[in-house]
């Protein structure tokens, strides 16, 4: 009887085990797809600037022609990826699409300011802000940026005082040569202060 009872129980058990449903194998999780870095590129990468004339503030543009990325990390995101750049520009790049007035920016603009062969500067990102940081004549400044970006191109646009950066030599020597082409109707020469800077910024895959 006891033989019995026990064959009972264990076809019991068997009974209940074999109408579970079975477990479907655990998949692992897909693996998560690696993106492409992100970094900024000289090549591809254009700085403009925009200086101004006459009382009713007429701009006057141009660029530089040669831009020297010195330091460039790669970064997961665009906008991260401006942390710690480094740069270097030619004055001597400097083009406008004027020769004689190219000149004038080379040797009685540049030319009258310290040390400034090159433009240098580095860039930093502040939560959702970019910040340059420009070394001209001898005066590191912060220049806040606004910030567009699609995809891989990148808009900065600033502006800068050229007398926050102790140009007063420069500034009263491209205002004093160019001072007739500065007179406007209103028989006022003026040569603003001021002057917009603008750069086109490639970021590569990295």
């Amino acid at each position: 009887m006891k033989k019995s009872i026990l064959f009972l129980a264990a076809a019991l058990t068997l009974a209940i085990t074999s109408c579970k449903k079975k477990e479907a194998p655990k998949q692992e999780a897909p693996a998560t797809e690696v993106k492409d870095g992100y970094q900024v590129s000289s090549k591809g990468s254009e700085v403009y600037w925009t200086g101004y004339k006459f009382t009713e503030k007429k701009g006057v543009k141009g660029k530089f022609k040669t831009i020297n990325v010195t330091n460039a990390p790669v970064a997961s995101t665009a906008l991260e990826a401006f942390n710690g750049v480094e740069f270097s520009i030619p004055t001597s790049s400097v083009f406008s699409d004027n020769a004689i007035r190219d000149g004038k920016l080379k040797t009685l603009f540049f030319g009258f300011m310290d040390n400034t062969e090159l433009l240098t500067g580095t860039f930093a990102t502040k939560g959702s802000e970019i910040i340059l940081n420009l070394k001209m004549n001898n005066e590191t400044k912060e220049i806040p940026l606004k910030h567009t970006i699609k995809d891989r191109h990148v808009k900065l646009e600033g502006s800068l005082n050229l007398l926050e950066f102790g140009a007063v030599k420069a500034y009263n020597s491209i205002h004093k040569a160019c001072e007739v082409l500065h007179t406007g109707a209103d028989g006022v020469s003026k040569t603003w202060e001021d002057v917009a800077i603008e750069a086109l910024v490639f970021l590569k895959k990295a």
